[in-house]
């Protein structure tokens, strides 16, 4: 499936949501580099311009990433969802902020906007958000924008070589 940019753009006055270009390699690698990105998400293998070649692919295969943009149109942060390849009805939420957005709920508008947008637009009836049981602020995000909190899953993946469990947060159509 390819996806073209919402129309309108996808906003709430405060934050909006509109697909990578250019103009926000700094912010990518900014947030390839920024200590807490690197803690949750693991040490850079791509540059800035890699990251948007992949965000480009992903959206031409259905899993779009959107910059989230400050009112002026600056990146400060990526927000996306994976589709999941054996379930079209499915798909993951993920998110990161620079440093000088975090603490202002622009990560909680984000996810509210693109669930919001993958119900109604993509036709998605699960959202998924995987947190690490440590990482408080993004489990508040998953809470505040909906989502239930289903359990912990033990060992479900690695990063920079370390086994990492996952809580798994779930948002369905019919809450959103």
């Amino acid at each position: 499936m390819i996806l073209g940019a919402p129309d309108p753009p996808l906003g709430d006055g405060v934050v909006s949501l509109r697909p990578p270009d250019e103009r926000d390699l700094p912010a990518i690698d900014f947030g390839l580099h920024d200590p807490e990105v690197v803690r949750w998400f693991g040490h850079p293998a791509s540059s800035a311009v890699e990251v948007l070649a992949l965000n480009r692919k992903r959206w031409a295969e259905g899993s779009p990433t959107f910059s989230v943009c400050e009112p002026d149109g600056t990146c400060v942060g990526h927000v996306w969802v994976n589709i999941q390849p054996d379930d079209a009805a499915t798909g993951s939420v993920g998110y990161w902020l620079l440093a000088t957005a975090r603490g202002r709920g622009l990560a909680t508008r984000s996810v509210r906007l693109i669930s919001q947008w993958a119900f109604r637009d993509l036709g998605l009836t699960r959202l998924r958000l995987f947190t690490e049981p440590t990482n408080e602020p993004s489990e508040r995000v998953a809470e505040r924008s909906g989502f239930q909190r289903i359990g912990i899953l033990a060992d479900h993946g690695e990063i920079d070589g370390r086994s990492i469990d996952h809580v798994l947060y779930e948002l369905r159509r019919e809450r959103a």
